[in-house]
């Protein structure tokens, strides 16, 4: 445990202790009404998370995320208590365990990687494969290691509609180098993020993020790099975006994202941009990105500005 700070005004200490409990972040604050109070982080991973939380609060303890932060952290640490109380209480039993099952409990998110798993073992992405290019964004061919298609999208102009989507099924194939990785972190991503938002906002609300995210980074990597692409990729950074803004400006949202989650995805983003993990679509990583941040952002302002 560290102390990151003193402030002046006691109530105003709490107030800080309230915010940073309700971002996840194990605090007390010591100190006396007369005196202000200092405030302790536990985490020593945290610190510096909190510091610069410290220094924006100090210039505007005002501000409307921390007026709301102390009914939101009221109401976690009592879920917190409930939770530990009865832990020891718990036998999960056949039926409580398909209750609590990711098929039950978060349906969109276990058919996402259902269906991300089973086209992967049919055959990974490649020209060669036909459910491959029956997915794909555009139908293409290889001819003397050259790729030519028709930047017109012909097969959605005609009505295949799915194509804008069903590339974010497409993954490298497990044989192929960094095949594992790449459908083993889309999904391990997709199932902490996904379910977290599926759960906080129903399945509606993830299918339609997931469906809006996946044709906006489809079509930003085909502009940027044609047709011969797939993966999740641009989904679940578009998802690590939203999830990061709309909990960091709207306590309420039942969204939170770690700081050291946002840190190894940020490695990975950069990682893959760098072209150590080979042919990657960076350009379905930065549009879903974008986008994510941005219509989390938006989406807190609105909520914030309602309550206001």
């Amino acid at each position: 445990m560290r102390k990151i700070g003193h402030i002046e005004n006691f109530s105003e200490a709490k107030t800080f202790s309230d915010y940073l409990y309700a971002q996840g972040v194990a605090n007390e604050v010591e100190g006396e009404a007369s005196a202000g109070g200092d405030v302790w982080v536990h985490d020593e991973e945290q610190v510096d998370d909190a510091k610069r939380e410290l220094e924006v609060f100090v210039a505007n303890p005002k501000a409307n995320q921390y007026q709301s932060a102390g009914k939101v952290a009221e109401t976690r640490r009592h879920k917190e208590k409930q939770a530990a109380a009865g832990f020891q209480k718990k036998v999960y039993d056949r039926k409580r365990i398909i209750k609590r099952s990711l098929m039950v409990a978060a349906p969109v998110t276990f058919w996402l990687i259902i269906i991300s798993v089973v086209v992967t073992l049919s055959g990974g992405l490649g020209s060669g494969s036909s459910l491959t290019q029956w997915l794909s964004i555009t139908e293409y061919a290889v001819v003397e290691g050259v790729r030519q298609f028709d930047l017109s999208l012909p097969e959605i102009r005609e009505g295949q509609i799915w194509r804008l989507v069903t590339p974010i099924f497409i993954h490298a194939a497990l044989t192929a180098p960094f095949g594992l990785l790449h459908i083993l972190f889309n999904m391990l991503w997709l199932k902490d993020l996904g379910q977290m938002i599926e759960r906080s906002q129903g399945s509606r609300g993830l299918l339609t993020k997931v469906l809006v995210l996946a044709v906006l980074s489809n079509l930003g990597q085909f502009a940027l790099g044609g047709p011969a692409f797939g993966g999740m990729s641009g989904v679940v950074f578009g998802l690590l975006g939203y999830s990061w803004m709309r909990g960091r400006f709207d306590l309420t949202s039942g969204l939170f994202v770690h700081s050291q989650t946002i840190m190894m995805m940020t490695i990975w983003f950069f990682l893959c941009l760098s072209g150590a993990m080979g042919s990657i679509a960076n350009g379905a990583h930065g549009v879903g990105l974008v986008a994510g941040i941005a219509w989390g952002y938006i989406s807190a302002l609105r909520v914030n500005s309602r309550r206001g």
